[in-house]
């Protein structure tokens, strides 16, 4: 069973008590502020179904199924399309048409090779790169190029700087990737088990794209702090949340701010939440300074200040995962397995709902669609 299958059997809410749990109270569906841009994400249905959809103005404007589980999306906005992309050890990504949430096409990983469940596309819109395992390469990590103005065809493969590539994104000068390396070693014929747990090399990787080559790669504070997930704001400043690979709890910080040509600062170096898990799933920059993390294994998510290196304020949430920014409305967003979709500023002291769709389990991470697409998306 999936961690996500033993949260719902044990933590999830009534189906029709349509509520949300947060620690020192409930709101109803009916609160004010209901308002975010479109968004997109994976999802599964509870019963070992796999989906992917969208949902805007609280209700799903489209969903589809899958044979693989997925992960982490983006938006190709002048495509109009949501590419999801497969949980490794998948080996698709899907394109999905926005105007009518149908599948467009699939993108099948080349011999050798499978995708790590995470992608970004370029500064002109046109190329898009994804983390992949090199299988027949003993598990290195490696950053995939396609081309979308060519129906999204095979370019090639760059090296990462390491092994178990994850969350990656474009920085600002457009011209470098900043990549979460896991240093997890992983083939399909052993399933998730870790093969190198004594030799993690993880850390943070920059590629400069013109060339190809890793241009600065920033070891991890500790060997067994896996960097996963990390979002860049336009200022240049990535924050990356770890999954502390040793015994748990441990005394590691599981946040970091980093700048390039600097090292990496922790933004919890004091611990300041009761967590005992170690997990970090989802990171959200706003342009301010601020740093949003999900920990769902700790049924909970907090706001940082990156100036500061302070937690600013948490909430509760049970399996809470997905986090995005939403500029338009200048609030944080946040998806759970339970249904919930809620979203918060700082100084909010309780989370407020934007939806809640109970056949629709959320997974790890959610995408921004773009009001501008709003009226591109299905009606019904």
């Amino acid at each position: 069973m999936k961690r996500r299958e033993v949260l719902l059997s044990s933590l999830a809410l009534p189906l029709g008590a349509a509520l949300l749990w947060q620690g020192r109270g409930i709101i109803s569906p009916n609160s004010d502020g209901r308002a975010y841009t479109p968004l997109c994400s994976a999802a599964y249905d509870g019963h070992g179904g796999c989906q992917f959809g969208a949902t805007q103005s609280g209700k799903l404007a489209f969903s589809l199924s899958s044979h693989e589980r997925g992960h982490d999306s983006c938006v190709h906005p002048a495509r109009k399309e949501a590419l999801f992309f497969a949980r490794r050890p998948g080996t698709h990504v899907y394109i999905t048409d926005l105007h009518s949430g149908e599948l467009k096409q699939t993108i099948q990983a080349q011999d050798g090779f499978h995708f790590y469940g995470h992608g970004c596309l370029g500064a002109d819109d046109r190329t898009l790169y994804t983390t992949e395992n090199h299988v027949a390469g003993d598990g290195r990590g490696a950053i995939g190029c396609y081309d979308s103005h060519d129906g999204y065809r095979y370019l090639g493969h760059i090296d990462c700087g390491g092994i178990g590539p994850h969350e990656l994104a474009l920085m600002p000068d457009g011209e470098h990737l900043v990549v979460a390396v896991g240093g997890l070693k992983t083939l399909p014929d052993s399933g998730r088990k870790t093969l190198n747990p004594e030799a993690l090399e993880p850390g943070l990787s920059y590629i400069h794209l013109p060339s190809g080559a890793v241009a600065e790669f920033v070891p991890s504070p500790h060997p067994q702090l896996s960097l996963r997930h990390l979002d860049v704001n336009a200022h240049g400043d990535v924050v990356v949340g770890a999954q502390f690979q040793g015994p748990r709890p441990s005394t590691q910080p599981l946040l970091y701010h980093h700048r390039r040509g600097s090292s990496l600062r922790a933004l919890d170096r004091q611990r300041p939440l009761p967590m005992r898990h170690d997990y970090v799933a989802s990171v959200a920059l706003d342009d301010s300074g601020q740093a949003l993390c999900s920990f769902p294994l700790d049924n909970q998510f907090a706001l940082w200040s990156i100036a500061e290196q302070r937690l600013i304020q948490s909430w509760q949430l049970r399996d809470c995962a997905g986090a995005v920014y939403d500029p338009q409305y200048r609030q944080f967003v946040i998806s759970s397995s339970t249904g919930q979709l809620v979203a918060v500023r700082a100084g909010e002291r309780t989370p407020r709902q934007l939806a809640y769709l109970p056949e629709f389990h959320w997974d790890n991470h959610l995408s921004l669609i773009g009001a501008e697409l709003a009226s591109q998306l299905p009606t019904s």
